[in-house]
C-alpha cells in the first residue's frame, strides 16, 4: 500500500468493548491533528460493538472500519500495520482515551526529530482518580523532553506498552517489527526490540495516552486471568526470548541489566503477588517454572528490587511457597483470618517458616465522601482504611505547603469503627473531620496545600494523599477573607488540595465585564 506523507493511522482492535468504545472512538475523531485515518477492526465482537463503530464510520469518512473472527490483540495489530497507509502509526486500545492534542504533540516532535518513533507519559484511570503507573514514576520516565537513544535512556525498557508512542511504519515494517500472535503480552518483544534499534527516541513531557483501569467487570477479572498458568508462562517465554535476542546480538550490558530488572519487577509484581489466586493444580508448576526463570537472572540484579518485590523474590528461590501464599493473601486482601499481628511500632505478617515485618508495605487510604461549609470551618467525611489493624491507631491529618515543603498539622480525625466484612476490626473505619479557616487568617501570602494522612505510631507505614470523590464538592463552598480566597479543590489526579489567591484588580475588571461578553 503506498504511503501518504503527513499521514497518521490510529489502529484500533476492538473485542466487545461497548461499555468504553464511544469514548475511545470520539477521543480519536477529535485530535486536533491532521491528516488522520482510523482504521478500526472488529476482531469478532459478539456485544454490539459493530452497530457502534459504523455509526461512527457513517459520519467520518477518516474511519476505516474492518470485521474478522476472533484472532486476538497481536494478529489483529498486525493486520491494522498492513492495511495502514500512514507514515506513521499509533496503536490505541478499544477502552482507553486520547487526549486531544495527543497525536499533534507526538507528530510535531518525530517529524522536528527525524525519530523513529516519539513516547510520551502516560496516566491511568477509573471512575474515581487518575495516576501515574508506578514503574513510570519509579524510573523518572518522560520527566524531560529531548532526544534520546536506548544506551544513554536503558530505563526507557521499563516501559514496554505500545500505546504511548507514534512510531515511523518504515521503521517497524523495515525492521520487520510485528506482534507476537497467539499469546498473551504480544507488545513486549516489539517494543523491546524497537527500542533497541530505534536510533532515535523523541521524548516529550506531556501525557498523550489515558489508560483505563477495568475495576468492575461482570466476566472473570483481569487479575484471575493474570493467574491461568498459561498466562505467567507465555510472560515468562516472551521474557526469555527477549533476553536471548539481546544477548545474541551482544547488546549493551547496561541494557541487558536494566532488562533483567524489568523481568523481575514484572514477575513480582504482576504474577508473584497474586500467588494465592493460583489453581492449587498448577502451583507445582507454576513455582517450578517460575524458580526457573529468576535462576536465569544473575542474583546481583535482585539487590535493585524493592523491600515488598525483594522479599518476595526471596520466598520464591527458597521455595518457601507457604509463606509466599500467605505474602500475597496479605496484599490482595483475599485472608479469611488474621494473619498479620500489630505490635507496638509495626505489622508482622506470621508466617509458617519466618515471621515478616509488613508495615512498609501496608499504606493507609483516607477518601474525602461529603464536605458541608459550616460558618468559618469545613467538615469533611469518609472513609479511612489502616490496612490489617486490628486495634485503634492513632493517626496524623495535616497539609504540606506545595511550595515551601511545610507541615500544617490539623484537627485530629473523629473516628467510627465502619461495618465490614474484614477479618480486622479496625481495618475500615468512618472519619469525621474539621478545618477551621482561622487557621489560615495570618497568611498573607497565595499559596497551594496538599492534604496527607499518616499513621504516627508506625513510622516505617508511608504517608498517603488525601483523596477526594467528586460529589464531595457539590457543598464544599470556598471562604472569602479581604481580598482572599479559601478554597478546597480536587485536582486532576483525584486528590484533595487546598489554595489561598488573592484576588486582583484584573479579576474584578472580568467579573465586571462578564456581563457585556454574554451579551
Amino acid at each position: 500500500m503506498k504511503t501518504v506523507q503527513g499521514l497518521v493511522s490510529i489502529v484500533i482492535p476492538v473485542f466487545n468493548a461497548v461499555p468504553y468504545l464511544e469514548e475511545c472512538l470520539a477521543s480519536a475523531a477529535g485530535q486536533t491533528y491532521q491528516p488522520l485515518e482510523i482504521i478500526v477492526i472488529n476482531d469478532g465482537s459478539t456485544d454490539s460493538s459493530e452497530e457502534l463503530i459504523n455509526k461512527f464510520a457513517s459520519s467520518d469518512k477518516r474511519f476505516k472500519t474492518f470485521n474478522q473472527k476472533n484472532q486476538g490483540l497481536g494478529y489483529t495489530r498486525n493486520r491494522g500495520i498492513s492495511l495502514s497507509a500512514g507514515q506513521y502509526i499509533f496503536f490505541l486500545d478499544a477502552d482507553d482515551v486520547l487526549p486531544e492534542n495527543s497525536i499533534a504533540l507526538l507528530a510535531a516532535t518525530i517529524r522536528k526529530n527525524n525519530a523513529d518513533y516519539s513516547v510520551g507519559k502516560v496516566l491511568r484511570f477509573n471512575e474515581n482518580r487518575m495516576y501515574v503507573p508506578i514503574r513510570h514514576l519509579e524510573f523518572d520516565l518522560y520527566r524531560k523532553p529531548g532526544l534520546t537513544t536506548l544506551l544513554n535512556s536503558p530505563e526507557l525498557l521499563q516501559d514496554s506498552i505500545a500505546c504511548n508512542k507514534l512510531w515511523r511504519t518504515d521503521f517497524l515494517k523495515g525492521n520487520s517489527l510485528c506482534f507476537k500472535e497467539g499469546k498473551y503480552y504480544e507488545d513486549l518483544a516489539l517494543t523491546m526490540k524497537a527500542a533497541v534499534l530505534a536510533e532515535k527516541i523523541a521524548v516529550i513531557d506531556e501525557v498523550v495516552y489515558h489508560w483505563r483501569v477495568r475495576d468492575a467487570e461482570d466476566k472473570p477479572s483481569i487479575t484471575q486471568q493474570q493467574m491461568k498458568l498459561e498466562n505467567t508462562l507465555h510472560r515468562l517465554e516472551a521474557l526469555a526470548e527477549n533476553r536471548q535476542w539481546l544477548v545474541n546480538r551482544h547488546i549493551d550490558k547496561r541494557i541487558i541489566e536494566e532488562h533483567d530488572l524489568k523481568s523481575l519487577l514484572d514477575v513480582m509484581r504482576l504474577h508473584a503477588v497474586k500467588f494465592a489466586l493460583i489453581d492449587p493444580a498448577e502451583k507445582e508448576e507454576w513455582k517450578q517454572q517460575t524458580s526457573s526463570f529468576l535462576r536465569a537472572i544473575p542474583t546481583e540484579t535482585a539487590l535493585k528490587l524493592p523491600d515488598k518485590e525483594r522479599a518476595m523474590y526471596g520466598l520464591l528461590l527458597e521455595g518457601n511457597t507457604e509463606d509466599l501464599f500467605l505474602f500475597s493473601q496479605m496484599l490482595m486482601d483475599t485472608e479469611e483470618q488474621p494473619i498479620v499481628t500489630q505490635e507496638q511500632d509495626r505489622f508482622v505478617l506470621k508466617g509458617f517458616r519466618q515471621d515478616i515485618e509488613v508495615t512498609p508495605f501496608l499504606k493507609p487510604e483516607m477518601i474525602v465522601e461529603h464536605i458541608e461549609k459550616m460558618e468559618a470551618k469545613w467538615r469533611l467525611e469518609g472513609k479511612l482504611r489502616i490496612p490489617k489493624a486490628s486495634y485503634p491507631v492513632n493517626g496524623t491529618f495535616y497539609l504540606i505547603d506545595r511550595k515551601s515543603g511545610q507541615e500544617k498539622i490539623l484537627t485530629p480525625l473523629q473516628l467510627t469503627q465502619a461495618e465490614t466484612s474484614s477479618c480486622y476490626p479496625f481495618e475500615e473505619q468512618v472519619f469525621t473531620a474539621v478545618i477551621d479557616s482561622k487557621q489560615f487568617e495570618k497568611e498573607h501570602q497565595e499559596a497551594a496545600y496538599d492534604f496527607y494522612y499518616k499513621l504516627g505510631a508506625f513510622p516505617k507505614s508511608p504517608p498517603a494523599r488525601v483523596r477526594a470523590l467528586p460529589k464531595a464538592f457539590k457543598t464544599a463552598e470556598a471562604f472569602k477573607k479581604g481580598n482572599y480566597t479559601l478554597s478546597l479543590y480536587r485536582t486532576n489526579y483525584g486528590n484533595l488540595s487546598m489554595q489561598i489567591h488573592k484576588k486582583r484588580v484584573k479579576d474584578y475588571v472580568k467579573k465586571a465585564l462578564a456581563p457585556l461578553w454574554k451579551k
